[in-house]
């Protein structure tokens, strides 16, 4: 092998240890450097927004929360699949013009029609 080879070689070999020893550093400076002494016992507890985790699990859970929940996450879910759309109209248009829009329309106007149907059902008013 040539000298040029043998220190570029030599440099990316070097590169990797400096990287790895850089690593193995900041990764032993947090294990010292933690607030490990922090931990109590209410801390290591999991957090459930607004109850006692600490209580009777049979305890009463209003059900018009969860179906309102359900349904921001549906909607929600729907928002980002409506947003890429229109992110990805221009693409669309040049390909296939009315059959990604009919298929975006028809798409809305089920996100509709379930909206419609949940006022109806009395689910959105808390």
């Amino acid at each position: 092998m040539s000298s040029m080879a043998l220190s570029s070689l030599y440099g990316g070999v070097f590169f990797l240890f400096c990287i790895s020893l850089m690593g193995v550093v900041m990764m032993g400076l947090g294990v010292v450097c933690g607030q490990r002494g922090r931990y109590t016992k209410d801390k290591l507890v999991a957090f459930e927004c607004g109850f006692d985790p600490l209580s009777s699990c049979r305890s009463p859970f209003s059900f018009r929360f969860f179906v309102l929940a359900l349904l921001f996450l549906i909607f929600d879910v729907e928002i980002v699949l409506i947003v890429s759309f229109c992110y990805s109209l221009k693409i669309t248009s040049i390909i296939m013009p009315s059959v990604g829009l009919f298929f975006f329309f028809f798409f809305f106007v089920i996100l509709l029609l379930g909206l419609m149907h949940e006022a109806n059902e009395g689910a959105l008013c808390w």
